[in-house]
């Protein structure tokens, strides 16, 4: 989901809110932002955001690989069913922890708070 500014909520603050998509769950929150930050941020978060969905993609696909690998060498089904499964799912946990940790150290350093109206 990509941010966009949104309305001002005072002269120093501007509401940001996710674009409407098929994708977007129905209580997304809103987030205030001062105005001479808005347009670097939003940039900047949208870019990561791209980067950080091909982290996980990659991680997700490298550790199911890792398990793929680990089946053919062993010769058994059971770590096939097994591997493959817990390594795309370990890939994915450590691509969305990462993911997660970068969009909050982002927003923490552009001082970006939840919109409670």
């Amino acid at each position: 989901m990509r941010l966009q500014v949104g309305q001002s909520i005072d002269n120093n603050r501007v509401r940001l809110d996710f674009r409407n998509s098929p994708d977007k769950p129905k209580n997304t929150p809103s987030y205030q932002i001062e105005k001479s930050k808005a347009d670097e941020f939003v940039r900047k978060y949208n870019s990561q955001e791209k980067k950080l969905l091909n982290f996980t993609m990659v991680t997700s696909s490298l550790l199911g690989g890792i398990g793929a690998i680990i089946a053919i060498v062993k010769r058994s089904i059971k770590h096939a069913i097994i591997g493959i499964p817990l390594g795309i799912l370990a890939g994915w946990l450590i691509g969305t922890t990462i993911s997660s940790h970068k969009k909050n150290d982002l927003m923490d350093r552009y001082n970006v708070k939840e919109y409670s109206k």
